[in-house]
């Protein structure tokens, strides 16, 4: 069984880090808010500096959390995920921010409720474990991104670790692992060939597409909007690849790149048709 053997359709809806519209990103509240509302799940993964593979976009804290103030406090000089044990990221707030800048204007546009958000605060930063084992989000696929780390002490690790979490539990036919850094893909798949993996590509696509997509053995391709078009999808859908879409906040795109046959879009307002 693959990641897309959980789906009878395949016109999918992915939720961009949750539902990062009226929720803060890759929080339980942005992931409890997109169940019913998409087909899966869409999340990033750093690892903390005690090697643990955790739920966080950047690199660096400070844009979705409280990092600068905690630093002080915790006598850290770093605002690199990497440079933070998991007990030391467990201590920030991660939801806040949200509320102060609005960043889809969904609380001014009165989209989103602030008032039930503050009482889902404090957000915390979630291990990749506590999401795969949590009972609200046990049975939804999730495409689990892991984020590049090139130059740091976790690069060389980081895919072993993050299939171990998977392994433990129980979540191979539910996960779909997606990278930029296509070496984890491969280690992913000589690893674990059981589970799914897909190539995240933007910009431009590498040389002779479909025999590099076979070389890494993934199951998709996750290509930018803007890199995208008919031919392309129909060339790799016709290679057996799904061709899942980033990032289409446009309901008349959603349909336009369906049409084409995309198998999916990943979207910050996930919406079931």
């Amino acid at each position: 069984m693959t990641f897309f053997d959980n789906f009878q359709t395949s016109s999918l809806i992915a939720a961009h880090r949750g539902f990062r519209a009226h929720h803060p990103e890759n929080t339980l509240s942005a992931f409890k808010a997109s169940v019913g509302r998409c087909h899966f799940i869409e999340l990033d993964i750093q690892m903390s500096k005690d090697f643990v593979p955790v739920v966080f976009h950047d690199p660096t804290l400070d844009r979705t959390s409280n990092a600068k103030e905690q630093c002080r406090q915790l006598g850290l000089q770093s605002l690199n995920v990497c440079d933070w044990t998991l007990s030391q990221l467990k201590t920030l707030d991660i939801g806040s921010w949200f509320l102060t800048t609005d960043p889809f204007g969904t609380l001014q546009r009165a989209e989103t409720s602030q008032v039930q958000l503050v009482k889902e605060m404090p957000q915390t930063v979630m291990t990749l474990e506590e999401v795969l084992r949590h009972p609200a989000l046990r049975k939804i696929p999730i495409n689990v991104e892991i984020k590049d780390h090139r130059g740091k002490k976790q690069n060389s690790q980081v895919t072993e670790y993050v299939l171990d979490v998977i392994g433990r539990t129980n979540s191979i036919s539910r996960v779909l692992i997606s990278s930029f850094n296509h070496d984890y893909l491969v280690i992913a798949k000589d690893c674990a060939p059981a589970i799914s993996t897909a190539a995240l590509q933007h910009r431009s696509h590498p040389r002779h597409l479909v025999e590099y997509l076979k070389s890494l053995g993934v199951a998709a391709y996750h290509p930018a909007d803007d890199i995208t078009d008919a031919p392309l999808i129909k060339k790799l859908r016709a290679a057996g690849f799904g061709v899942n879409v980033y990032t289409i906040n446009s309901t008349k795109r959603q349909q336009e790149l369906f049409s084409m046959g995309a198998t999916a879009v990943f979207t910050d307002f996930p919406a079931l048709p």
